[in-house]
This record gives structure tokens, sequence and C-alpha cells, in this order.
């Protein structure tokens, strides 16, 4: 048999970072300056800047440096973390696996733009770590995902739309996307990366994010007493986590649900104790659930990693979700309705079927369920637990309900509301697509229902 050519899988993203914080027209005066000044200025008569000019004048430049680095060390150092916000990081990454995308989105505080496979079509291919290409079941990996992609291109050609093809793709599928962020919560992406359970290709994203950052701003990232502290971060849901007991027993106790519902959940010391001692960030984010000491609450929905990577990139909302592994193994998946009811219903159900297997197959082979787990299709359930707030039953169903919106987000939107109708009524009467919260419509194609559209 001959050999095959794997170096198309091989390929590396492309991670540049393009912009960042600095003083105009003052090149020593970047990220580490800001933030470091702006600290020292909390306890002087003058600005920031006026501080650095008055030493810069008196001071060579490596006093300058040890004297920012001091001021780091006694603020972020001692879990001063709005220090470590004062400036911003903007990378443009190139032919990345979603995989990656799904985790760098998780954090509440970094923010992205991302390209859509609603609109663009997947034609980067995929990418697989070592540990697979080296594994005994290389060439059935790469049969099995190269099918997805032909089903996808069929699918496409014959009517499909893009947003219904794309549930069929593996996890590994390549994109692009541009990420914003803080020193602080930059730290934090790195230290969720360090998890065993992450995948590697997704590890190896944010060590060159990290690295590239590190070198324009190498006091904010260096590790100092407090600023890797887990407690002092704002959780972010654990997609990559090799458990959430938690979540477990909230799917378990509701009996796995196949539509959105309101649940609530005694939290338990259990909970408390992993969250604070073992500082498992999967438990402190359901933590986040917990309002006045009380019980764990929230909308619990069973939806697809093509919706799971919309709701995660919804920052205003507080969410929770399964172990993705969980999700894996119990190997559910949601089927488009215009698939469904088209003559490519049951090619797609074998293809997503053979891609849960695979996985399966490839934990059999030695190679680690967090390389594993790329090959597994957009389409795999897993459960979400969101918190909505009053503002985000307006702002953010509102967007989410609108007819523009992708059909499955739109289902999950219309279910959180049908839930809040039942305990608030008067609330809900004031819900309902934008279009309607607004008095106008945004978007390009208005449908009209409610209101005049914006010229």
């Amino acid at each position: 048999m001959p050999e095959m050519d794997f170096s198309k899988l091989k390929k590396q993203p492309t991670i540049k970072l393009i912009s960042y914080t600095s003083r105009k027209n003052f090149s020593d005066y970047g990220p580490d300056e800001i933030s470091a000044f702006g600290a020292l200025g909390c306890f002087e008569e003058k600005t920031p800047s006026q501080l650095y000019d008055d030493l810069w004048l008196t001071m060579p430049k490596e006093k300058l440096d040890e004297k920012a680095d001091k001021i780091i060390n006694a603020s972020i150092g001692r879990g001063h973390g709005a220090v470590a916000d004062q400036n911003a990081f903007v990378f443009e990454i190139e032919n990345l696996s979603r995989a990656a995308t799904l985790f760098l989105c998780s954090p509440n505080y970094l923010s992205h733009l991302q390209q859509s496979l609603r609109r663009a079509n997947a034609d980067r291919g995929y990418e697989l770590p070592e540990t697979i290409l080296t594994s005994g079941i290389n060439r059935q990996t790469v049969m099995v995902l190269d099918n997805a992609f032909k089903l996808y291109e069929e699918m496409i050609k014959a009517g499909i739309p893009n947003e219904d093809a794309r549930y069929v793709l593996p996890l590994y599928t390549r994109t692009n996307i541009q990420t914003l962020g803080n020193a602080r919560e930059l730290t934090h992406l790195h230290a969720m990366a360090q998890s065993s359970a992450v995948p590697t290709l997704v590890k190896n994203v944010v060590e060159d994010m990290i690295k590239k950052a590190s070198e324009i701003a190498p006091k904010l990232f260096k590790k100092r007493k407090m600023n890797y502290e887990k407690l002092a971060w704002y959780p972010a849901p654990q997609i990559f986590s090799e458990k959430n007991e938690t979540m477990r027993r909230i799917i378990n106790e509701n009996r796995y649900p196949d539509k959105v519902m309101l649940i609530s959940h005694k939290l338990s010391e259990e909970t408390i104790m992993s969250a604070i001692i073992d500082r498992d960030e999967s438990e402190l984010a359901n933590m986040k659930h917990v309002h006045n000491g009380s019980q764990i609450e929230g909308f619990l929905a069973p939806i697809s990693l093509v919706t799971l990577h919309q709701a995660i990139r919804q920052r205003t909302w507080d969410q929770s979700v399964q172990s993705i592994y969980d999700a894996a193994e119990r190997a559910e998946f949601v089927t488009p309705k215009k698939i469904e009811d088209s003559e490519w219903k049951n090619k797609y159900i074998l293809q997503c079927k053979d891609m849960l297997a695979l996985y399966k197959m490839l934990n059999d082979y030695n190679v680690g369920k967090n390389d594993s787990i790329g090959v597994i299709p957009h389409s795999t359930i897993i459960y979400d637990l969101i918190h909505i707030n009053g503002w985000n039953a307006l702002h953010s169903i509102g967007k989410r309900t609108c007819t523009e919106a992708q059909w499955e987000v739109r289902e999950m939107a219309e279910g959180i509301a049908l839930e809040i109708a039942k305990t608030n009524p008067k609330l809900f009467s004031y819900m309902g697509p934008q279009c309607k919260i607004y008095g106008i419509c945004p978007e390009k194609k208005p449908c009209n229902r409610f209101g005049r559209s914006l010229k």
C-alpha cells in the first residue's frame, strides 16, 4: 500500500500579534509601562505619563525597567488584577482548528471576530495532531474525515445551506479568527491550556499567543505570586475538562432533557470543596449560577457544538458546560431539518456515527482523549447551562430570536423565552425579536414583522 502524504494535515496555524496598546509617539511606553505607571498613578498626584516622563529624564533605561517590574510585582503579583487589564493585544490567527476557537472563546473577557461557516465555505480542510498521524489507524482517520468533507461539498452543491451542511464537519476543521484580550485574561487562557485534557493543537496555539505577547510585554506575562491564582479569574466554561460532576448530576436529575428547561439544583458540599480547595474551574464556573448564596439555577440547553460555539461568544451570559468527553461518549447528534427532509439524511447520519465511533477507536489505539476529540462532528449534542439576567432577556434573546439568527440558536432562545414566560409573564410580554424591542430592524433583510427598517 503506498505511503500517504500527511503534510497538508500538519500545516501549522499562522499566529500574528497585529496590534497592542502603546503611548502615542513613545516607542518605550508599551503595555508593560501603561499598566505599571497606571498603577503608580493611583498613589501619586501626577498622571501616569507624567510620572514616567520625570523618571525617564533622570533614570537609566535599565533602572526604569526595574522600577516598572517592581510596580507590577507589587500590584499584579499581589492579585490586583485591574492593573493587568490596562492593556490590549490583538491577534490574527489563520488556519487554526475550530477546537481551538471553541477554547479561545470560552473566557468572558476575550473578544473575537471569527470566520463564519454560515457564510464562508470550509475550504481550508482540517488538521490532525502528531499522535493521530503516527497511530495505527491514521489512514482510517483520514478516510473518515475526508468523507465528511466530501459529503459537506456534495450537500452544498445540492442546495443544502452552508449553515446546515457544516454540522457534519469535524472539530479539527480549520478556520480564521481575530482575538482581542488583555494580560489578565490571556494569562487566564494560558492557565486553562495547561490542563492535560486540552487538545495538543489547542495548547500550541495558546502557547504561541503568549510567547508573542511576552516578547512585547515580558513583565505582564511573567509568572508571579498571585497573577496565576485560579480563584481570582472570572471562571470560564471548561469545555475540555475531564469531567464536570455537578453538570453530570444536573443532567441526570433532569433525565437528559431534549429541549431547554429551567432547572434548580442544590449546591453540594462537594461542589464547594472541589471549586475552592482543588481549584477546579469547571466547578467554579458552575458556582456562577448560584445567586445570593442559594441554589444553582439556570437554563439547561441540549445543543450542538455548532450552537455552543455561538452561545459561548455571548459574553454577557454566565455559562458552564458539560465535559465534551462526556458528550462524545453519549454520541448523540443533531440532524438539521433541511438535511432530515433531503436525500442526504441517511448518508449524513452514517457519517456522524462513523466520526463518533472513530473517536472511541482512537482511544482504543491509545491516542489520548484530548487529541481524539477533534474528529467528532459539529453536530454532537452537548449540554450548556446558561444564566439569563433581565437585560439579556431583552437584548440577547431579542438578537437570537430574529429571523436572521441561525435556526438552532433561535430555537434555543425561543425555548428560554418560553421558560421565562412561566415565571414572569410581564417580562415575557416585552420580549421578542430585536425589531419588537428596538422599534426598528437593523438587519439588511428585514422581515417587516414589527416595524420599520434601518435605512
